[in-house]
């Protein structure tokens, strides 16, 4: 048998191949372990899960092919016991071309879609989140099939953690939770950490049960695995697995090991998960000495022909480099005619995006606080009448949970479209989204999609104060991977939500808190902005300004009372952060001689510093002006009305900013 084959359905046959898996896991890993120590490998950090493999053989075994699974850095094991090519697995941890992640995720990373590996991930906590959402995304396909997250120890003491298994909790979803229990969180042992002697009683927290078995023993995981995972399946809701075992090496190849005795590693290796199930297998008749030493010989030698196949694979070429960063985005064709014009909100025309795009696509499904009652802004007001309560979830106060939920559900076949109230709130939330969904198709050399959109508001005006009031839009703008949208006008709040929701990529849907009242023309045809295009929003030839989010609203009425003073103002809505559109914003500054940049967020470090950045390596002898910013000053937004509208960008300042170019 091969790590590819079917499983047996023998118990006995089963038996022997969990011995199999087993010390195919402990060969390949003893072998990196030395290729590491010879200065073989090209990575500085691999993690090795020697002395664990009871527990990802007896998971895993409990599993059906297309049952999925989220591991962490320490992911070997569990994806060569759920089926992955070791030959393949190699060839990634050694970066090259014929890896599973074609080199770009490594060790920590290794996935393999294939055999339903959601990835393994080097975000302590992470992998309950992607679990949970996979688990949610089957749960809404009515298709019986369950999500598996593998966790150490230290991750339970992560928020992700608890917010997964909370959220788990009350949409009954069919995952299970397992544990790692080796003692460590890094160098630090439990009792360093964590106030109780048995993790798995954190399960009563979130009313579901709680297992803790020997994880040395693959017979004692295999069955408490096959019971909990069978009531995920038939509907039961999620549980909590705790194997306790130990890792015979250090956290990562070169750890000192200071933190514990060799008589206590002495001791955990007399309890060697190989040799107890070998022994059993033995006393029962089921392998001989001989049956025993051959399963010993094939996984030395499928180990030795994994090694040649990595160090004879190619190296990824340079142009591997920006590959598999982006999904393609689905072709477009707008039609003829968009029918008549309507007048509405921004607020209506968001809302009227979210419901075309839910009636053409049952895959879209949205997620937020109290989003069934409109949300704290009333955006999705009436979604729920239309399209219940399995398509337009409420959440709790959970922002990871939100959106790292909507990663696992993306990467199995959802469209999910997350609100995060706020956008100050997107701090709490940074590690999904920046970590996961802006990475995980890269990592796994183009084997996902992670087609979801965050929709949050932004901005100040409201009264709110620093921590709902900030425009975040230039933060995000510096991580590869992900789509950054902020509109500045009605049609293009609803144009562009169509896009996001279409595209196959993460979106980060910025929406202004003063622009959701603001009304504008919208065509009651389809209309889908394409991702990535600016728009000039106003033809001018005296001046260009630059314009992001509602600071396109400022832009346009500063160019009317301009205009009366005889300097003729062209606004470009970028309408993307990124991709940006360096294009269109070169064509105008190329007729206009001059530039100007508005946005609310700080100048420091800011979007209108981008844009300047990038007409001036393209066309500054072409400018006859030095460029001039206008943005918020590098300090919080204040409570004060007064302040607060000193805080930020107004007509007057703009005004001031494009006379000043003259």
């Amino acid at each position: 048998a091969t790590a590819h084959a079917e499983l047996p359905t023998a118990p006995r046959e089963l038996r022997i191949e969990m011995l199999r898996r087993m010390l195919l896991i402990r060969e390949l890993e003893e072998r990196l372990a030395g290729e590491w120590q010879a200065g073989g490998l090209p990575t500085a950090a691999i993690h090795l899960s020697t002395g664990q493999e009871a527990v990802a053989v007896g998971v895993c075994f409990a599993l059906r092919r297309d049952d999925v699974i989220a591991t962490t850095h320490r992911g070997h094991g569990h994806m060569l016991a759920k089926g992955a090519p070791p030959d393949r697995m190699m060839a990634e941890i050694f970066g090259k071309e014929t890896g599973l992640c074609a080199g770009k995720g490594g060790s920590m990373h290794v996935t393999d879609a294939s055999v339903g590996a959601i990835g393994a991930n080097g975000i302590v906590g992470s992998s309950p989140l992607m679990a949970m959402g996979a688990a949610l995304a089957f749960s809404h396909q009515e298709r019986d099939l369950v999500a598996v997250a593998f966790m150490g120890d230290g991750a339970t003491n992560q928020g992700m953690f608890h917010e997964a298994l909370n959220l788990a909790a009350v949409w009954k979803l069919p995952v299970l939770f397992v544990i790692e229990n080796n003692g460590y969180g890094e160098f630090t042992p439990r009792a360093g950490s964590t106030n109780i002697s048995q993790l798995s009683d954190r399960a009563a927290s979130y009313g579901m049960p709680g297992v803790t078995v020997d994880g040395n023993d693959v017979d004692a995981v295999h069955r408490a695995a096959i019971e909990l995972v069978a009531r995920a399946r038939v509907g039961e809701g999620p549980a909590l697995l705790e194997c306790v075992t130990y890792r015979w090496r250090g956290h990562m190849e070169g750890d000192a090991q200071s933190y514990r005795s060799a008589a206590e590693l002495e001791e955990w290796k007399q309890k060697d998960p190989c040799v107890r199930h070998r022994r059993a297998l033995l006393g029962e008749g089921a392998l001989d000495d001989e049956g025993s030493k051959t399963l010993a010989d094939e996984a030395r030698s499928t180990v030795d022909a994994a090694m040649d196949f990595a160090r004879r694979s190619p190296e990824p070429g340079p142009s591997a480099l920006v590959t598999h960063v982006f999904s393609p985005e689905p072709k477009r064709v707008q039609p003829a005619s968009l029918g008549e014009t309507l007048t509405m909100t921004a607020s209506g025309a968001i809302n009227l995006a979210l419901r075309e795009e839910m009636q053409r696509d049952p895959k879209v499904v949205l997620l937020g606080e109290d989003i069934t009652l409109g949300g704290y802004l009333a955006v999705t007001t009436g979604l729920v009448d239309e399209f219940g309560k399995r398509r337009v979830r409420d959440t709790p106060i959970s922002e990871n949970a939100i959106v790292g939920g909507a990663v696992g559900a993306a990467m199995n076949g959802l469209r999910p479209v997350a609100e995060i109230l706020f956008s100050d709130f997107l701090t709490v939330c940074a590690d999904p989204l920046v970590n996961q969904a802006a990475k995980l198709r890269y990592m796994s050399g183009g084997q996902y999609s992670i087609p979801m959109v965050v929709r949050t508001p932004g901005g100040a005006g409201l009264g709110m104060a620093a921590q709902h009031s900030q425009s975040l839009e230039s933060w995000f703008m510096n991580i590869p991977g992900l789509i950054i949208v902020a509109p500045g006008t009605v049609r293009d709040c609803r144009a562009l939500l169509k896009a996001a929701i279409r595209s196959d990529n993460p979106v980060l849907f910025f929406e202004h808190k003063l622009l959701y009242l603001t009304e504008g023309p919208v065509p009651s045809g389809d209309d889908v902005a394409p991702l990535g295009v600016a728009r000039v929003v106003r033809a001018g030839r005296d001046v260009t300004i630059v314009a992001l989010s509602y600071m396109v609203q400022v832009a346009l009425e500063a160019a009317q009372e301009l205009e009366r003073e005889g300097i003729d103002v062209e606004v470009v809505d970028p309408r993307t952060v990124a991709p940006l559109d360096t294009e269109t914003i070169i064509e105008s500054v190329a007729k206009t001689r001059r530039l100007v940049t508005v946005e609310e967020s700080p100048l420091r470090g800011g979007f209108g510093a981008e844009v300047v950045a990038r007409v001036a390596g393209r066309a500054h002898g072409l400018l006859a002006a030095a460029p001039v910013r206008v943005g918020a000053g590098d300090h919080p937004i204040a409570y004060n009305k007064a302040l607060e509208c000193l805080s930020v960008p107004d007509v007057e300042r703009v005004v001031a900013a494009v006379k000043s170019c003259f």
